[in-house]
């Protein structure tokens, strides 16, 4: 970068280099290469220094002090995630001309700018799941998307109607958030996760259909996008969002993108979109509890070797399949690894040390991959020859053709392995790299380094000999190079006067010679140009390896499918799970089903298994009863899961099963404050209730549980009835519907297909215990009380609990002050929905005889009733 000379006096060349770079990225922290560090300087130093927690100094002293903050560069790496994560964006600057033969100042200029979307630092990212950098883009009626892994190459698109926005979100999970300036449409759709995703605003020009389109068929070398199913015009919303991607990464990243090979688009027509309440209530990949992957779904199925198949899981779990071919395709490919355990244990032996291959991809072509990258590459590769001999003596479709097509990149591992030593440093330009008569001329280099290590031995036994004086030493330091040494006692007038003295330090004095300078610029120089030609031969085998990058990445996909394949068979064994039947037809059965995760958390111990029978129209709704604690939500949640798993081609945790093909998976589970948002418990039951209403289909699958628990007892019992009225005669929906309300259970006998089930309670005494089973026909208890007690509730509070209750039976909802009081036993009335008046009421009533009562007498009788019962022994009318 050239710089023009300051104004300032006190600013010195090197300043005004920064403060040139500097005002070219105003919003990111500046990272100064000077040497061994990366310098920060002003308002930079400051942030970093309190975010970092490194010391501050000055650059200068008095008036002109510049705040001055540094970190090493070999240290670099945890430095800048650390800024990252907290928000802020990150410049590198470099220095790109060699200071040995720069004529002044060095030249610098930033070579990639940082962002939350664009990490690929090996051992920062979780290896696990993606790291996407997102665009969203509007068109009238339609919303764009366009995500990026960078760090694989992993670039998809797709368009949706704007309300589903925030569940491809959801699905994508971004690190950062590409969005047009101006334009607060595309945030209102995307708000429910702003709070966590950074936002990055671009010019809206970036988000032109027709440039986007230009700006890709360039990328990618292709004269149209029709190669990657993608017409603009059919898709402009998400062409745009793209290309304003690919903007972004090429201004930010600044170096060749080769690993980013094609455009795919996300086939949502064979896919499930799972909202974002299903994904939360199910803990597909993170639990509620902390957000974290322990105790999730993934977490207690992922049995994969390779990051590949571990991401790959990952994105049919949040994404299972909604078409039979690709299901049947991995059910048939698991199979065959179940029935033929040896297959199974060399295939999974061939993938253990396999790395990432996607992401040492990534780095290579990015310019970034170090000797041990390529290393790890060449280890990995060897493994493929191995691997493909297993797949081609496989029998099932997914195995034999990956088999068939199988690339062992066994030339490529061949150039690394006769290029590089097998443990080489991690920096690159302090030799150490190339493999001994890998290049003749580098071996010459070395041969003079290390012969001159016997000349210094040499010429010191030499110089001792010729000048007699024993204690002389060769020694050298990176300032003065070679030198003689001689202890500060030696007579000067044994010193030959071709000594040259150099240097006196404390008990020594140091000499220089002709003959040592020589030999000095002799050996320094060879490792000089040892060190040069090592990096150069380094980086001619990187760009060599990363023309292969089509190769190596076909390779990654078909380890990533071999690996999901063989995980899932892998639990499937270990689990004694089943093959399900899945097919076009709209039946649920499954024969002694179990929770996939609650089963493994046991760690032995016996897990209940139950059936479930959905068969529409004679069976499409079950409402389940039951107390709290006694399993209705674990139940209603296994069942999503086995179908879920089923849609994904996996085995499930049954003794056998038939799943009819589930377009979508809605659940309605648990409550909670969004105090964020401004939404109470029973607006967020409400607003996910609403969704699956507006959006269920005859082929879905809805879980529900406690729907109108969140308002009062009235209106939540008669909520929860239409909305089940909805589900079973607008939508004909399977559906489970577990709920307090006993009086729910009189929907069966008014509406065919839909069927009372219970959760099974045996009672002793005052005691209940739990038997987990769901049994057929409704309950008519809670036994919220037992539960109280159970929990630990004293037993003075249970009491009164009970006195309160039998009152409330008696009286109703609505008590009035003072009627209940300690002590007092109200006799025994079980409250229901549409109670009649009481007793004695009706006894009073009956004795009227209304043809002989004339109207007045019968207006006095009534004032005498009211007056008599307004005591609170009739109902409320």
């Amino acid at each position: 970068m050239s710089t023009k000379k300051s104004n300032n006096p006190d600013e010195t060349p090197m300043m005004a280099q920064y403060l040139a770079i500097k005002r070219e990225h105003p919003d990111a922290i500046l990272f100064y290469r000077m040497g061994d560090f990366y310098e920060m300087f002003h308002d930079d130093a400051r942030e970093a220094a309190r975010l970092l927690g490194i010391t501050l100094t000055s650059r200068q002293k008095g008036e002109n002090a510049i705040p001055m903050a540094g970190v090493p560069v070999r240290a670099a790496q945890n430095y800048l995630v650390r800024l990252i994560r907290a928000g802020k964006r990150v410049a590198v600057c470099e220095q790109v001309e060699d200071p040995r033969e720069a004529k002044g100042l060095v030249d610098r200029k930033v070579v990639r700018i940082v962002t939350p979307g664009t990490l690929t630092e090996e051992g920062v990212l979780d290896d696990r799941s993606p790291n996407h950098l997102a665009a969203l883009c509007r068109r009238r009626d339609r919303a764009g998307l366009a995500w990026l892994d960078l760090s694989t190459g992993a670039f998809l698109i797709t368009e949706v109607e704007p309300e589903k926005v925030p569940d491809e979100l959801g699905r994508i999970e971004p690190a950062e958030l590409l969005l047009p300036e101006n334009r607060d449409g595309e945030v209102e759709e995307a708000l429910p996760f702003l709070r966590d995703v950074p936002l990055r605003r671009c010019p809206s020009f970036d988000f032109d259909t027709d440039s986007a389109s230009r700006d890709l068929r360039e990328f990618f070398g292709t004269r149209t996008l029709e190669g990657f199913g993608i017409d603009p015009e059919r898709m402009p919303a998400a062409v745009a969002a793209a290309g304003a991607l690919l903007r972004y990464v090429q201004e930010t990243q600044r170096t060749t993108l080769g690993h980013i090979r094609r455009l795919r688009v996300f086939q949502r027509g064979n896919r499930m979109l799972l909202d974002r309440a299903t994904r939360r209530s199910l803990e597909l990949v993170r639990t509620q509890r902390d957000g974290g992957r322990e105790g999730s779904l993934l977490h207690h199925i992922d049995r994969t070797k390779t990051p590949m198949g571990a991401r790959l899981m990952r994105d049919r779990l949040l994404a299972p399949f909604k078409d039979l071919t690709p299901i049947l395709r991995a059910q048939e490919g698991i199979a065959e690894c179940v029935e033929k355990p040896s297959l199974r244990a060399a295939i999974r032996e061939a993938l253990a040390r396999i790395q990432d291959l996607e992401r040492l991809t990534a780095r290579l072509c990015t310019g970034r991959a170090n000797a041990r990258d390529l290393v790890g590459l060449r280890q990995s590769f060897e493994r493929l020859p191995a691997l493909g001999d297993h797949l081609a003596s496989a029998e099932s479709e997914i195995l034999k053709e990956r088999g068939a097509s199988w690339d062992d990149l066994s030339d490529l591992a061949s150039r690394i392995a006769a290029c590089l030593v097998d443990e080489p440093p991690v920096t690159l330009r302090e030799g150490g790299l190339i493999r001994e008569g890998f290049d003749p001329e580098l071996d010459e280099l070395r041969s003079i380094g290390r012969e001159g290590k016997d000349w210094i031995a040499r010429f010191q036994a030499d110089e001792i000999e010729r000048t007699g004086l024993a204690n002389l030493r060769i020694g050298f330091n990176k300032v003065f190079g070679y030198y003689i040494e001689l202890p500060r006692s030696t007579d000067p007038a044994l010193v030959p006067a071709r000594y040259v003295r150099k240097q006196t330090i404390k008990n020594a004095e140091r000499y220089v010679t002709q003959e040592l300078k020589e030999f000095e610029t002799k050996v320094l120089k060879s490792e000089e140009m040892a060190r040069d030609l090592e990096y150069n031969l380094f980086s001619a085998l990187r760009e060599d390896l990363a023309a292969g990058v089509a190769r190596i990445l076909d390779a990654s996909e078909a380890v990533a499918e071999v690996d999901f394949v063989t995980a899932l068979a892998e639990i499937a064994v270990e689990r004694a799970w089943c093959r399900p039947v899945v097919d076009e037809s709209l039946v649920l059965r499954i024969r002694d089903g179990r929770h996939p995760v609650l089963e493994a958390a046991l760690e032995g111990e016996p897990f209940v298994p139950n059936d479930t029978e959905l068969d529409p129209p004679e069976r499409s709704l079950v409402i389940l009863t039951g107390p709290n604690m006694a399993g209705k939500s674990t139940w209603i949640r296994q069942n999503a899961l086995l179908v879920l798993l089923a849609q994904i081609g996996s085995f499930v945790p049954a003794r056998e099963a038939r799943i009819g093909l589930v377009d979508r998976i809605f659940t309605r589970v648990g409550a909670a404050d969004d105090i964020a948002r401004g939404s109470s418990t029973f607006m967020v039951e409400m607003t996910e209730t609403a969704n699956i209403l507006h959006h269920a289909r005859r082929r879905s699958l809805v879980i529900l549980d406690e729907v109108g628990r969140g308002t009062s007892t009235y209106d939540g019992l008669s909520l929860a009835w239409a909305i089940c009225e909805a589900l079973h005669e607008d939508l004909g929906c399977r559906t489970l519907f577990a709920t307090h309300y006993h009086q729910m259970t009189a929907m069966a006998g008014l509406f065919r297909g839909i069927h009372n089930q219970h959760v099974a309670v045996r009672e002793w005494g005052d005691e209940i215990v739990f038997l987990h089973r769901i049994q057929e026909g409704g309950t008519d208890k809670s036994y919220g009380l037992h539960v109280a007690r159970l929990a630990g509730i004293g037993r003075n509070v249970l009491e009164r609990a009970e006195e309160i209750l039998l009152r409330l039976e008696e009286e109703g909802e609505a008590l009035k002050p003072g009627l209940v009081r300690r002590g007092s036993r109200p006799r025994m009335r079980q409250l229901e929905l549409f109670r009649p008046p009481s007793e004695r009421l009706l006894d009073e009533l009956s004795k009227l005889d209304p043809d002989n009562l004339s109207p007045m007498d019968a207006l006095l009788k009534l004032r005498e009733l009211k007056e008599k019962f307004a005591g609170g022994d009739s109902p409320s009318p």
